[in-house]
């Protein structure tokens, strides 16, 4: 099948080509592994926009689109037109989950989109060859690669695992079922580990000989399907691009470096980084943050810097247009698994911040919910996990600053300056101050 050359959009001229451009690049038949592209091209500079234009010149072409939020399932089904993009409904009589409804679409020959939680089963699907003739477009992927909470010791996960004839081991450590694992799938849930399991059947789960379980995107998404395309930005930060070298997997990396340039610029011209003095010596990254006491020194300290800040610097702000992230469990009062986001915590209580402002997740990432956003507040020292970086055999000084800049740089552009309009930012960690200032001032 072939499309027409596409006309001028209201987005970027060279992004909108590259969305096109990999949508409609045909897999060659003797291609060891079907395309995939990296997208990368500055926050709010239209991504989402031109896929859905894309899709709207092209209505045949079968895609799994992944987004962040349900917030964006319901923007991209509305801005597509009718009957472009379906999107799981929520559970109820005829299905008890959302997962349950996307091999029904995929028979239909929809086109679907959905949120990261429905990875596994998409993975499952994809392995299973439901998705062969999909593209598969992701926006933005802040979970690539993290370390599971499972832990077994070689000895045990070899014995009731591997020995057992459930699951083999790849040489690249992917925990694969046998096919007397899954003949026993249903059993296995019961018997083993129900979640373990499944994320073994998804694709998703690598074992890295020690004890240590590593979950990944499905690695069925790069093999499976008519090809994979990301839009994201600085991606150099990302644990994706790490994993696909680890696994030697061919990726092209689409971008424009007048693009990048005029971003910066903006982006020097509009946000106002500023330092909290009397935070100075308190860490934020996240095992020092969630370590505090309620009645430590460093709790003390925060609170009162919120407080002060808000009776002075913000004391004309209207909260709603105030963004703040840290632990969750520093901001939201833990209630069993969940939270309580009625009740402050540790460092949100007396700060006089917290019925009005916007907490975020310090991943945050590929939502216009808090574009109105004026202030922001960043309680966060961004650090890979240690374990993932040994894993990806990636643990040097510049891969951890590019990774900090990525998240940091995603989280602050949900806030009013992706319209090109000024921000205050309110940073108390040197390092991640520092490392923001050198992008910004950096001429390449």
């Amino acid at each position: 099948m072939t499309y027409s050359t596409p006309d001028a959009q209201s987005t970027d001229q060279k992004l909108y080509d590259s969305v096109f451009s990999s949508l409609t690049t045909v897999t060659a038949f003797d291609a060891p592994a079907p395309p995939l592209v990296i997208i990368d091209y500055p926050c709010g500079l239209g991504k989402t926009t031109a896929l859905i234009s894309v899709l709207e010149r092209m209505p045949d072409l079968k895609v799994l689109v992944v987004v962040q939020t349900l917030d964006e399932v319901k923007r991209m089904v509305s801005s597509a037109p009718v009957g472009r993009l379906h999107a799981p409904e929520d559970p109820g009589l005829k299905y008890r989950t959302k997962g349950e409804q996307l091999a029904p679409l995929v028979r239909a020959g929809k086109s679907i989109v959905i949120t990261h939680k429905l990875y596994e089963r998409v993975g499952t699907l994809a392995y299973q060859g439901a998705f062969a003739q999909y593209k598969i477009i992701i926006d933005e992927v802040p979970n690539a690669v993290s370390p599971s909470k499972f832990n077994l010791d070689l000895k045990s996960f070899t014995e009731f695992y591997i020995d057992a004839g459930y699951c083999s081991l790849r040489k690249d450590g992917l925990v694969v079922m046998t096919d007397k694992g899954l003949e026993e799938e249903e059993r296995l849930k019961l018997a083993l580990n129900e979640k373990l399991i499944s994320s073994i059947s998804s694709g998703r789960l690598y074992y890295d000989g020690k004890k240590n379980f590593i979950q990944t995107l499905p690695t069925s998404l790069f093999t499976n399907t008519a090809g994979l395309i990301v839009l994201t930005f600085l991606s150099e930060g990302s644990l994706f691009l790490k994993f696909l070298e680890k696994l030697q997997i061919d990726y092209t990396v689409s971008k424009s470096r007048q693009c990048h340039q005029r971003f910066q610029l903006q982006a020097r011209d509009n946000l106002k980084i500023h330092r909290m003095s009397s935070l100075d010596k308190v860490s934020f990254s996240y095992s020092k943050q969630t370590s505090y006491t309620p009645k430590s020194a460093e709790v003390t300290k925060v609170r009162n810097a919120l407080k002060n800040l808000r009776q002075r610097n913000l004391a004309v702000v209207d909260l709603e247009n105030l963004m703040i992230t840290c632990a969750k469990k520093n901001w939201l009062k833990p209630l069993g698994s969940d939270y309580d986001k009625a009740k402050p915590s540790l460092f949100s209580i007396n700060s006089r911040m917290f019925k009005g402002a916007n907490w975020l997740p310090n991943t945050t990432r590929g939502t216009n919910d808090y574009i109105h956003c004026t202030h922001a507040i960043y309680l966060y020292e961004q650090n890979v996990n240690p374990i993932s970086l040994r894993w990806l055999n990636t643990d040097n000084a510049e891969f951890r600053a590019a990774y900090a800049l990525t998240e940091m740089v995603q989280w602050l552009w949900r806030s009013q300056i992706r319209n090109g309009k000024a921000v205050d930012v309110y940073i108390p960690s040197k390092r991640m101050r520092e490392i923001l200032q050198r992008w910004l001032l950096d001429e390449e």
